[in-house]
């Protein structure tokens, strides 16, 4: 099965060249990035080879846990060499601004096996690991083949993505079988894992790095910097509605049109997790003739009073929940699989969410071990919550330090433990 899949992907690399060669030249500013995904590494990265570790983490999410991972390794084993890799534009970019000055950092070549062999050569890792479900079977079987050991760290399969998996057993498994150690971000994904075809013994339950970056993470200074940029009026609260999803947009702003006839003064920020989405939401709130604002244009002095503010920018959600005196997380009330609950507890802001968050069960547990934030199914019972929250100061309070607590709970050193065993596993190598 893996030979058929490195022959097709072996085939498809010649139809598919003249295209990344193209967006290369076009994208000038993603130069690098369209390089990389070519196989072409950077200077600065071969000019060092070998790696001792090189982790791939596909997205922003996947570089914050590889970041903490990171971090751990540093603390204990600061002689290794460490390589970050990431394939999205934003996963890159995040990745060189947080770990440039810690770590390399490169673009991950796309899993065609003439790219992924360049890299590897150039690369030459004694040990790759790669975070959560990116099973790319050319790079996995790239580096064993040069003598790597391999990991999957974070490891984790949804109950929503579960189904299409087993159908593909067949192909998972032969992948599963060759990582040297897996380490799940919970009981549950360990046992998925291992009915796709991990090898039992090689499974080690070590909890979800990606929580344990969240606790250190808030930067008191940036939401009071965003405050003074937005101009929000501090007797009003803040409701702050992040990684909105299409379909999600009508239910919210009836929400908060719900909180104002209770009486409630209540400034509403709208991040999408897509800009595309942006016109969506546009459209919607000027359909109901509410007055609002782009983020874009607050920053350039040309907005106007509002009540709303639609957030046109990637990378500032995580601080703008640090504004919020409630939060709710997207992706749930559509069956999207929900985003990260965990965000705004870091920040100790009582979070809500739709019934839609299979990809972010464990998180969803945790909360409700705590009896904090809380699932609504639409937007009466949203504007209901925080309500409620908005009548009791105390109450609210105490519900964003159970949400805290919450990922207090969940994080108990996820990354300082799979550091730790992706550091023995390299040190293996040598005996």
């Amino acid at each position: 099965m893996l030979n058929i899949y490195r022959n097709a992907a072996k085939a498809a690399w010649w139809i598919a060249m003249p295209a990344l060669e193209l967006s290369m030249r076009r994208k000038t500013q993603e130069a690098e990035l369209w390089r990389g995904r070519m196989g072409r590494v950077p200077g600065r990265i071969s000019a060092n080879a070998p790696w001792d570790i090189w982790i791939h983490a596909v997205s922003v999410g996947e570089v914050n846990a590889a970041h903490a991972i990171v971090d751990a390794i540093r603390k204990k084993s600061p002689h290794l060499s460490l390589l970050v890799s990431s394939s999205t534009s934003a996963g890159y970019k995040r990745a060189r601004e947080m770990l440039d000055a810690i770590c390399g950092v490169m673009p991950c070549p796309l899993d065609f096996p003439q790219a992924v062999a360049r890299a590897v050569a150039a690369v030459r890792p004694r040990t790759f690991a790669t975070i959560e479900t990116e099973l790319w079977p050319c790079l996995l079987l790239e580096t064993r083949n040069m003598g790597a050991k391999t990991a999957l760290l974070n490891g984790r399969i949804s109950s929503r993505s579960l189904p299409a998996y087993l159908r593909i057993r067949p192909a998972i498994r032969p992948l599963l079988e060759r990582f040297d150690l897996i380490c799940a971000a919970s009981g549950t994904y360990a046992s998925r894992l291992i009915t796709l075809g991990a090898v039992e013994q090689k499974v080690f339950v070590t909890g979800n790095a990606k929580y344990e970056a969240l606790l250190r993470r808030p930067d008191r200074q940036a939401p009071r910097a965003l405050a003074d940029l937005l101009g929000i009026d501090r007797n009003r609260k803040v409701v702050v509605a992040g990684s909105i999803r299409r379909g999600e947009e009508e239910p919210l702003l009836k929400a908060w049109e719900l909180l104002g006839r209770a009486g409630h003064d209540t400034v509403l920020l709208m991040a999408p997790r897509h800009m595309k989405t942006v016109p969506v939401i546009e459209k919607a709130i000027r359909r109901r003739r509410y007055r609002y604002a782009l983020f874009s244009d607050i920053g350039a002095g040309t907005a106007k009073p509002c009540d709303i503010i639609v957030i046109d920018r990637i990378g500032i959600l995580f601080d703008l929940y640090g504004l919020a005196d409630a939060a709710f997380v997207g992706g749930s009330l559509v069956p999207r699989g929900g985003q990260n609950v965990l965000e705004p507890a870091a920040w100790s802001c009582p979070v809500f969410h739709g019934p839609h968050t299979d990809n972010f069960e464990d998180a969803v547990r945790a909360l409700e071990a705590r009896s904090a934030g809380g699932e609504v199914k639409g937007p009466e019972m949203l504007a209901a919550r925080i309500k409620a929250l908005f009548d009791d100061l105390g109450g609210r309070q105490e519900q964003g330090k159970a949400c805290r607590l919450a990922l207090e709970d969940i994080a108990a050193g996820a990354a300082t433990v799979q550091a730790e065993a992706l550091t023995r596993l390299h040190e293996s190598r040598a005996s």
